[in-house]
């Protein structure tokens, strides 16, 4: 019996009859568009004749439990983080449905338990990067009422301005957040450029678009962002302990991102700062804005995302990638250490 469920008389078809009941705890099995999963329900019975007894609210609360698992299965998302997103940015569900272009009721009936599309879903759940949030409204401004705009624009610059509005120096405090997790990694000011200029150059091979807007420039010691040079240039070549405490990536990630990140965090991770320069000086995009930079007689030389992109997705198809099975990636990488 649960916790707060006690006996209750409610009507048992079988009996014919109000009876004593007892709602206990069950392992209960369903199929949803064609997935079949479990999850644990609770099922009344009658105390007389042993049979299942029906009760609306807990076929009702079954159902939501049910709904709630599929979610999780499928990566859609739940009906209490659309109620998170709209209290995190101070918006009202109509508006965030007219600045989405959607139909005006969309997310109130999406609160209510019906389920969005996985493309709706994506579309929602990419809204809690603040950086995304901040480029639905300045794309369609007009969606919203002045006082409407202001309120949740003042809500997005508020998130912006504890991350930073530079979205690599995000992505270095998703790798230095990785401190916490992997106790003893040495994480250094190279390192982490690497890391960053990793994360980027992959997104750009595996999916054709950056991460971030920012370009590097061929150094001496590999890809630098200037911005992040500057933000971690007192702390010279230290370990980590004396980077800073870095500050939550606030979901400022979708999933193919989150899933590149990672991969890098797995193939480089486990190197030293050193190695990865030396890495980055053994590959084309580097080696073509250095070439320039001194053919050129020039203080500085961006590494385009073109040559980025072609580069890897030269590298992603000679390594026949992908995300479920990364071991030819890192057996590359292990061959040039």
């Amino acid at each position: 019996m649960m916790e707060g469920l006690k006996r209750m008389k409610e009507y048992c078809y079988e009996c014919d009859n109000d009876v004593d009941i007892t709602i206990t705890e069950k392992e209960i099995f369903t199929e949803i568009k064609g997935i079949k999963f479990s999850y644990m329900g609770e099922i009344a019975y009658c105390e007389c004749c042993g049979n299942e007894v029906y009760i609306s609210s807990i076929s009702d609360e079954n159902i939501e439990k049910a709904n709630q698992k599929y979610r999780e299965i499928t990566g859609i998302i739940q009906t209490q983080e659309i109620q998170e997103l709209l209290e995190k940015y101070d918006i009202g569900q109509k508006p965030l449905s007219k600045l989405l272009g959607w139909g005006e009721t969309t997310i109130v009936r999406y609160i209510q338990g019906l389920m969005p599309t996985k493309e709706y879903s994506n579309r929602l759940k990419e809204l809690f990067n603040p950086l995304k949030m901040k480029e639905l409204l300045d794309n369609n401004n007009n969606a919203l009422t002045k006082i409407a705009f202001k309120k949740t624009s003042d809500k997005v610059q508020g998130y912006i301005s504890k991350t930073g509005d530079k979205k690599p120096i995000i992505t270095a405090n998703y790798f230095l957040n990785k401190m916490d997790v992997d106790a003893g990694e040495s994480i250094t000011p190279l390192k982490i450029q690497k890391l960053v200029y990793y994360a980027q150059a992959w997104l750009l091979g595996i999916f054709g678009r950056p991460l971030f807007c920012e370009d590097f420039q061929a150094w001496l010691h590999g890809p630098v962002i200037p911005d992040m040079y500057i933000h971690y240039k007192t702390l010279g070549y230290k370990s980590n302990d004396s980077l800073p405490k870095p500050s939550s990536v606030d979901c400022c990630f979708n999933e193919e991102e989150i899933m590149t990140l990672e991969m890098v965090w797995n193939v480089y991770g486990k190197y030293d700062g050193k190695y990865l320069e030396k890495l980055t000086h053994s590959e084309v995009p580097w080696q073509i804005a250095w070439r320039k930079r001194e053919e050129e007689n020039k203080g500085t030389e961006i590494i385009t995302k073109e040559s980025i992109e072609e580069y890897y997705k030269e590298l992603k198809n000679k390594t026949n990638f992908d995300f479920g099975s990364i071991e030819n990636l890192e057996k590359l990488y292990c061959s040039l250490a």
